[in-house]
């Protein structure tokens, strides 16, 4: 009894290890991005860096599953999680503070995923869920209503954030319904993202990569191309394979307070009443939908 106790608590701590790993990358994700924008790269380059990167590194992996990646629906799964999302992303990092993005994107994702699941894919929700839903899309409300009331040059990019979030929805839903694994699905996102837009990048869209700083170029590669694209995906499977989607999503809130906290001073951003109430009611929604104490009061039912 001690011993599987014992081996029990060393699995979970591990579990936990890989959660939070997920979570500082997350952050940093957010972080490293906002920086990219502010620096010389523009849309195009930061898109071409993060695909190009990966593109390169992972091709003998793509070759191997090319059986798997190149066909119709995994070309539908790259245009709508890659490109689409991709472009929209940037976009909003390069027009809104890294804040909104903080909130906006780790907030309004599991939002989108659930109403586009109910109805796209016709699953169904438990009250509580909705409820949950229903507290974070207030906290984003008050943040738009705040942005529109004081500064309207933030608007278009938290749009983008939100079309980004649509674009990840209607990716996660497809992706569920057609069954490919994690790791096909990120080989097809980087295979048809880079295919698709490396020609227009090449041939029609302006390039200031070399206006940035080879640090910074660096940078971004490693962290876009490596650490966001694939290590964070590794580390999220098997945080979700041990502690479960609920406990991992419960965990995954801990993103915009991190990412809020740290943009404030390193971008001189301004913390502001709305942002206050954002995270307090998307940490509520987050926490209510996911409910980790009642999972975890039902996982010790099951082993007893």
């Amino acid at each position: 009894m001690t011993s599987a106790h014992s081996e029990n608590q060393s699995l979970v701590t591990k579990g936990l290890i890989y959660a939070l790993a997920a979570v500082m990358i997350w952050t940093g994700f957010i972080l490293i991005t906002k920086a990219g924008a502010l620096a010389a790269l523009a849309i195009p380059d930061m898109m071409m860096v993060r695909f190009g990167t990966a593109f390169i590194l992972f091709s003998p992996f793509i070759w191997k599953h090319r059986r798997v990646i190149f066909q119709r629906r995994m070309l539908a799964l790259g245009a709508i999680g890659g490109l689409a999302y991709g472009l929209t992303v940037f976009n909003g990092f390069s027009l809104a503070p890294a804040t909104h993005a903080a909130l906006l994107l780790p907030g309004l994702m599991p939002i989108m995923i659930a109403v586009l699941a109910y109805f796209l894919a016709g699953e169904r929700h438990t009250r509580q869920a909705w409820t949950g839903i229903l507290f974070s899309s207030a906290g984003i409300i008050a943040l738009l209503i705040e942005t529109l009331l004081m500064d309207t040059s933030y608007l278009a990019g938290d749009i983008s954030f939100i079309m980004a979030c649509v674009f990840w929805g209607i990716f996660t839903v497809l992706l569920r319904r057609w069954g490919f694994a994690p790791w096909h699905a990120t080989l097809g996102i980087i295979t048809f993202t880079t295919l698709l837009f490396a020609p227009v990048y090449a041939l029609f869209l302006p390039h200031h990569i070399a206006d940035s700083s080879w640090e910074m170029i660096a940078l971004q590669a490693f962290y876009q191309g490596v650490m966001a694209t694939t290590v964070q995906m590794v580390l999220y499977a098997r945080a979700v394979h041990i502690l479960g989607a609920t406990r991992m999503g419960g965990l995954m809130a801990l993103v915009p307070i991190f990412a809020s906290v740290i943009a404030v001073p390193l971008f001189d951003e301004v913390w502001t009443t709305g942002l206050s109430i954002a995270i307090v009611m998307i940490l509520t929604g987050t926490l209510i939908s996911n409910n980790p104490v009642q999972a975890l009061s039902g996982q010790k039912r099951q082993a007893t």
